[in-house]
């Protein structure tokens, strides 16, 4: 079943490893859950920001993540940089 993907479900699993079906052994770390500060109201948006390793780099798609021993959903990401930590990807809810 798919989880309810809002900012209480990712903000639960900050610093949290994600794993990338069909991409053996590539896992994104959750660094960041970010709401904007100026939000229309009633408003839910959120920003998420993953870190995953530099090799092999995940191109701007739609990816199944997989929660280990939870849940499998797809998510929209963008990569956004690289660092000598590894390479960042967003995904952004609105």
């Amino acid at each position: 079943m798919l989880p309810t993907l809002d900012y209480a479900f990712f903000a639960e699993r900050l610093n949290g490893f994600f794993a990338v079906a069909g991409h053996d052994g590539v896992t994104l770390a959750l660094t960041e859950v970010d709401r904007p500060a100026h939000q229309p109201a009633g408003g839910n948006g959120f920003a998420l920001l993953f870190r995953g390793p530099v090799q092999p780099a995940l191109e701007q798609m739609t990816y199944m993540l997989d929660i280990p021993g939870s849940a499998t959903f797809p998510l929209f990401i963008v990569p956004v940089g690289c660092d000598q930590d590894g390479m960042q990807y967003q995904a952004i809810f609105n």
